[in-house]
């Protein structure tokens, strides 16, 4: 008889075993992955864009909608947005405010020195590109861009 009752106990604890693994991963987030930690600040990510030219002394100043990419490690204070395939590079705080160094596009005749201000929040970001433009590298004129970012995909963590 005990040979006959053995191979019901290995089926027992094989699911009990199977049964405790459930519960285990029951834990992890829908996608499997493990909860994100609310407390670490967390941009990277693709963001569908709008852009408004605001106020302009320059003639002719065009501006277009562009997805931007922000590469970001999680908690850092160093990120890089790409827009209308130009790179720009700042630091973020932890509370979603963030701000690049200047970035100059543009040929030998005409410069636009390009700075972006801004805040993120869990659903995007805003932010205000300001240009001032040299023309023969003589100060020509400026303007500024208002960029609403929606976030394509998971929401942001701001932690404060």
């Amino acid at each position: 008889m005990k040979g006959a009752s053995q191979p019901a106990v290995g089926h027992v604890e094989r699911k009990c075993g199977w049964l405790l693994l459930a519960v285990a991963l029951g834990g992890c987030s829908s996608d499997g992955s493990a909860p994100l930690d609310p407390d670490v600040l967390r941009v990277a990510g693709t963001y569908a864009t709008a852009v408004a030219l605001g106020q302009s002394s320059c003639a002719g100043i065009v501006v277009a909608d562009n997805p931007t990419t922000v590469s970001h490690v999680p908690d850092a204070l160093n990120l890089t947005l790409i827009h209308a395939a130009n790179a720009y590079t700042g630091t973020v705080q932890r509370d979603g405010a963030f701000a690049t160094s200047p970035r100059t596009v543009g040929g030998p005749a005409e410069t636009h020195i390009l700075t972006i201000a801004g805040r993120f929040s869990t659903s995007g970001f805003e932010a205000m590109v300001s240009a001032d433009v040299s023309r023969n590298g003589s100060p020509a004129c400026s303007y500024v861009v208002s960029w609403v970012g929606t976030k394509v995909g998971a929401p942001n963590i701001i932690p404060e």
